[in-house]
């Protein structure tokens, strides 16, 4: 009897991990894409702006089974091509939380209480502050990246030669207005 309940016990556990990994797998073929929506944080948000929404685009590539890389831009609703911080980031979905590394500013990022479907991504997320940052994001189809990563045809100057408040990483205009002078005031 002893063997019998033995076996049943490494059976169960068995079918348990195995499950987590397979959501894992599941969660992050679905996180797969294109998102956008709002972020709002309370008290100070990660630029030193207090108790802002702003608006975020993520797009998560997957490059194996439980995650990948991508690109973030969060910007100002008032001035999207004027005030926004871009960001390579990797991304992994591991014992179901959604593990974000921003790689310019090492940054990172979990996110444990969400909810995920194919068309629609919410939740908190967690920087190790005391602070909520809560996100709405929708699914979308495609982003013109190459306006944030290089300044786009919009600007009448190279990146190299913009605004002296711009932070340019890698020939890529990472933060522009109110975002590069948040990073540059935390940098002094």
């Amino acid at each position: 009897m002893k063997k019998i309940f033995t076996y049943l016990t490494m059976a169960a556990l068995a079918v348990t991990m195995l499950s987590g990994c397979d959501r894992d797998a599941s969660e992050a073929n679905t996180l797969s894409g294109r998102w956008t929506g709002y972020i709002s944080t309370y008290y100070y948000d990660r630029w030193g702006l207090t108790g802002e929404d702003y608006r975020t685009t993520i797009e998560f590539v997957q490059r194996d089974n439980y995650g990948g890389t991508g690109y973030e831009v969060d910007y100002d609703i008032n001035d999207p091509w004027g005030s926004y911080y871009y960001s390579p980031l990797e991304w992994e979905v591991r014992n179901g939380v959604i593990h974000i590394f921003y790689t310019y500013d090492r940054y990172s990022v979990e996110i444990y209480r969400y909810t995920l479907n194919s068309s629609h991504f919410s939740g908190l997320m967690d920087d190790g502050t005391r602070r909520d940052i809560e996100f709405s994001l929708d699914y979308i189809g495609s982003v013109d990246w190459a306006r944030y990563r290089y300044g786009g045809s919009w600007r009448t100057r190279s990146v190299e030669e913009s605004d002296s408040t711009d932070i340019v990483v890698n020939g890529e205009s990472v933060a522009t207005g109110a975002f590069a002078r948040a990073i540059k005031a935390q940098q002094e």
